[in-house]
């Protein structure tokens, strides 16, 4: 059993210390909490944004593992970051340890270390650090870049820059729902982007493709996911909230401006979803090993071209099943192709969809490999278009009423 006294716990330690460390001395600052642990050479990994490697700060060998290449698939951190379950092997030089470092569902990285000794009690305390550090993380990247910085494996440009500024975490879980989703080209995009927000038992969660590329596509985007927060906490029904985005679309100046959507909501309580297009693909539903047939429905034009006639096409009602998993996604997934020309198209995401549904964990490995697979059928051409999805699984009706 550990020996360690009360006041060496290290969440205590790091919350203590954090309150006047150097804004860019995160990792210092857990190696300072893990000290009465005999912790050493801590490292810590951020997922980048394309979601492929873990970046570790500081830049050195860990654990006789190369930080260069440390993959989701081939590194014992990403075997961490994936299954978030710590590990922990005895080597001559003592405990090589790894635990994952998340807020809720959002997933960060993951802590390395070395400790002396290993225990039930340890690993309980190491893995509370990690969950004690996430949330100092998320604040700290709100007054130093250093964890922007860190995420990034190669140049980005300002239109991406602005996208992922405008997103809400990549992943989430409340209440029986979880949400999870990506966007590609994750260091060029410019004219995807989503959002969603739970409140009061009701999962709002939107995906808007805005015209054109680039630095003009990512202010458009900025004025959506603007507009539609401000109808979505003002209450509003998914006929008001497209109303209100396209009035906004309206204003951007220039040539015309818009952009295709779905707006959707979720009652968490029981399962009941709702939905409306506007010039967009529908939401696909994965169930069990298969997915739904398309819906009969009007879809309404694009956001912003309001004044050609109404964006509020037909409100669609699906009672989902507990299992059941919804994807939204732009047409640049569909659109990927090989230099042949062949398309990755609707039929392969749905049966992708399908297997991986059942396959994967959890909705945020879900994602990660839609998006991979979307990225290797496109892989000798590059993607032609920006390649976004955004997955919800409903799990059934929580049994405490409240967040999970």
């Amino acid at each position: 059993m550990a020996v360690f006294g009360p006041m060496s716990r290290p969440v205590a330690r790091l919350l203590r210390a954090h309150q006047t460390a150097d804004p860019d001395g995160f990792v210092e600052t857990i190696a300072y909490a893990l000290a009465d642990m005999g912790g050493r050479d801590v490292v810590l990994f951020l997922i980048d944004y394309a979601h492929v490697e873990l970046t570790p700060h500081p830049d050195v060998l860990v654990h006789g593992e190369d930080p260069a290449v440390a993959s989701l698939d081939g590194s014992m951190a990403g075997r961490v970051f994936t299954s978030q379950s710590p590990l922990a092997v005895e080597r001559d030089d003592g405990w090589h340890v790894w635990v994952p470092v998340s807020e809720g569902a959002d997933r960060l990285g993951v802590l390395a270390m070395t400790l002396s000794g290993w225990d039930d009690e340890i690993e309980a305390w190491c893995v509370e650090l990690g969950l004690a550090a996430a949330p100092l993380l998320i604040a700290s990247a709100q007054y130093t870049d250093l964890p922007h910085l860190l995420r990034r494996r190669k140049h980005m440009d300002l239109a991406a820059e602005m996208q992922w500024t405008l997103l809400p975490p990549l992943s989430f879980t409340a209440a029986g729902a979880s949400v999870a989703g990506l966007l590609e080209p994750a260091y060029e995009v410019g004219g995807d982007c989503f959002d969603y927000a739970y409140n009061a038992g009701l999962l709002d969660f939107a995906i808007f493709d805005t015209v054109g590329h680039g630095l003009r596509s990512a202010v458009l985007a900025a004025l959506l996911i603007g507009s539609y927060r401000h109808g979505r906490r003002a209450g509003r029904d998914l006929p008001e909230l497209a109303a209100t985005v396209d009035a906004a679309a309206r204003t951007h100046p220039g040539d015309l401006a818009f952009a295709t959507a779905v707006l959707a909501r979720l009652e968490a309580g029981t399962g009941r979803l709702t939905w409306l297009t506007c010039g967009h693909p529908q939401p696909l539903i994965a169930r069990g090993g298969t997915t739904l047939n398309s819906m009969e429905m009007a879809p309404g034009l694009p956001l912003g071209m309001g004044r050609y006639g109404s964006v509020v096409g037909d409100v669609v009602e699906v009672s989902l099943e507990p299992g059941d998993g919804v994807l939204l996604y732009t047409d640049g997934v569909v659109d990927a192709r090989t230099p042949d020309g062949a398309f990755f198209g609707e039929e392969r995401l749905r049966d992708l969809l399908a297997r991986e549904h059942v396959a994967a964990e959890s909705p945020q490995e879900v994602i990660r490999r839609l998006v991979r697979t979307t990225i290797e059928h496109a892989a000798n051409t590059g993607l032609r278009d920006d390649a976004s999805m955004l997955y919800v699984r409903w799990d059934g009706a929580p049994t405490t009423g409240r967040p999970s």
